[in-house]
């Protein structure tokens, strides 16, 4: 793993595994603040999750973890939403807000948490990599072994959407299956190895790739969302992402021999993903697709990876978000560009 340009940022893209022990050995911790912030006496009428960049396409994955899990409405919210027009999302009712932060000094999480608790019945949940998040929430649940000092989020961004899912099953009685991901950083290093050498692969083998479309459903789509951004950040690349079926209603116009679409296959929208690729590479784009079973499913793919470890989309979100940072990182090394310092980017942001 030894690399001369972006070699922090790979680094710490290894590094995955140990965040996601990091939770699993804390898990104690993390449902003694959940046992409170959803006592029986603490109705809400809908919850928030918020952030911004990365941690934005987050809370767009852990707002559907939760609906998956639970009865009670959730959303993602970009903080300057929240900021700049408070009362379309709490005036009047009782509402829990979820910041979701690698650090605890962006600006914009703070205004945006400090307006919206002048609301009564706010309440504030941080999902988080750094305890300081407590100075303004109510409570906190912590990814305790994800410190980062790459400017760009990758371990990060995987250990709070693992975090979020947790919280999504807890909170639904879905215990048993965190106990099915006790091994989950074990499965996180052998994904980390695949999709390593998948991404160098598409990447190597298809130098022209001008345009990469990454797509997805459910939890997955804010999972596209930041494997696009990585894509941006890392190699400044030309990147999109999409609702799978949306990428028909007008972006499919861009297609040609030089784009790559990968899909993030969900069981659920499985079949319909994989006419969309088989249209798509008609229109000469080359054709990706990581899930369960895609070697038989989306067998028209170029390549493909397939997760077999028995986990469901849900458990699986985290990993699956593997292959956009290691795209990210081989665009970048075809450039000879360093990912470790980005382009007019800085760890969090100070307004």
């Amino acid at each position: 793993m030894e690399k001369k340009n972006s070699s922090i940022t790979y680094k710490e893209i290894y590094e995955q595994p140990a965040s996601f022990q990091g939770i699993n050995d804390t898990l104690s911790d993390i449902y003694a603040v959940l046992d409170k912030v959803f006592a029986k006496e603490n109705h809400y009428d809908e919850l928030i999750f918020t952030g911004c960049g990365t941690s934005l396409y987050l809370a767009q994955s852990a707002a559907h973890a939760f609906s998956t899990y639970n009865s009670i409405p959730a959303k993602a919210v970009p903080c300057s939403e929240l900021l700049f027009f408070p009362e379309n999302f709490v005036k009047g009712r009782k509402v829990l807000v979820l910041p979701i932060t690698r650090k605890s000094y962006t600006t914009e999480v703070r205004m945006a948490i400090d307006k919206i608790k002048t609301f009564p019945d706010v309440k504030t949940l941080a999902i988080t990599c750094d305890i300081d998040s407590k100075i303004y929430n109510d409570d906190v649940i912590l990814s305790p072994v994800t410190a980062e000092d790459s400017v760009i989020m990758s371990r990060s961004f995987t250990s709070m959407i693992y975090l979020s899912v947790i919280m999504a099953m807890y909170v639904g009685g879905k215990k048993n299956e965190i106990e099915a991901m006790s091994n989950y950083a074990e499965i996180a290093k052998e994904l980390l190895v695949k999709m390593d050498s998948m991404a160098k692969q598409m990447v190597t083998e298809n130098p022209n790739i001008n345009l990469f479309i990454t797509l997805g459903q459910g939890v997955y789509y804010g999972i596209a969302n930041e494997c696009m951004n990585k894509m941006k950040e890392m190699g400044i690349a030309n990147s999109e992402a999409y609702y799978s079926l949306e990428y028909r209603h007008g972006p499919m116009s861009l297609v040609d021999k030089n784009t790559l679409i990968l899909t993030l296959a969900n069981p659920t929208s499985v079949d319909y993903d994989a006419k969309l690729l088989t249209q798509m590479k008609g229109y000469g784009a080359i054709t990706a697709a990581i899930g369960e079973n895609v070697s038989k499913t989306m067998a028209d793919a170029k390549y493909k990876l397939d997760l077999t470890y028995g986990l469901n989309d849900m458990q699986y979100a985290a990993a699956i978000g593997f292959i956009g940072q290691f795209i990210g990182y081989y665009i970048a090394e075809k450039k000879n560009i360093d990912a470790d310092t980005p382009r007019n980017l800085s760890q969090a942001i100070v307004l």
